[in-house]
């Protein structure tokens, strides 16, 4: 009788054990779907996020431009008599007439001379311009013999292209102020019309770190098959 005890208490052990395993399987498997089944949580830190951006933008917190570049257009500010000490001076002073509430846009490109070595007796000038196509800038030279610094604003209704799919019209709102590259590269493109008709595909490459949504699914696969099996 006694070796018999004794024999059990193995199989008692690795019984529960196997117990304990089902028990926070069930509960790992219950938390991960609770929060992928209800992403209230996730969607309010985005629209938190969101506001941010927004508040940013809004208050002249993004004011990029891009160097070496001079864009041309009909002057309402001469920068021979008005001067900044940074770029970021100049693109507010050109949002200063953007506002949209005394109705359109006065000014929607500023041009800034930044760099006192190469600027000489030009540093600190700020032109204030207005372009006849917003869309199309009319840009007069760019490269590394330029002095100046150069950007665009969209007013209120303005910046705004359209994207269609199966699903309807996308609508996207650029901002040029906060990233000028990437707006001056999707204009060039509106130009070109290469894209007209094309289908756009978002690919990503792994590169040398395993994306955490991939090792998400993958352990929320490896809790469901265990919660499957011992639940």
């Amino acid at each position: 009788m006694g070796r018999r005890q004794n024999d059990s208490e193995p199989s008692r052990f690795i019984s529960l054990s196997f117990l304990l395993v089902g028990l926070i399987s069930c509960a790992l498997v219950y938390t991960v779907l609770s929060v992928v089944l209800n992403p209230n949580l996730s969607s309010k830190g985005s629209n938190f996020e969101s506001l941010a951006l927004t508040e940013e933008s809004s208050d002249g917190g993004c004011c990029r431009g891009i160097e070496k570049l001079e864009l041309w257009g009909a002057a309402v500010k001469w920068g021979s008599d008005f001067k900044f000490n940074s770029s970021k001076e100049c693109c507010q002073a050109c949002k200063a007439m953007c506002t949209g509430i005394d109705g359109p846009c006065l000014c929607d490109t500023w041009v800034f001379c930044g760099n006192k070595k190469a600027c000489g007796s030009k540093f600190g000038e700020c032109w204030l311009k207005k372009q006849k196509d917003i869309f199309a800038p009319d840009r007069q030279e760019a490269g590394d013999p330029v002095i100046w610094t150069s950007g665009i604003i969209f007013g209120k209704g303005e910046g705004i292209v359209g994207l269609e799919t199966e699903y309807g019209t996308l609508h996207i709102k650029l901002f040029p102020d906060c990233a000028p590259h990437s707006v001056a590269y999707i204009l060039e493109l509106l130009t070109l019309r290469h894209c007209a008709g094309c289908q756009f595909h978002r690919a990503e490459g792994r590169g040398n770190k395993i994306r955490e949504d991939a090792i998400f699914i993958q352990l929320l696969e490896f809790y469901v098959n265990t919660a499957i099996l011992l639940c």
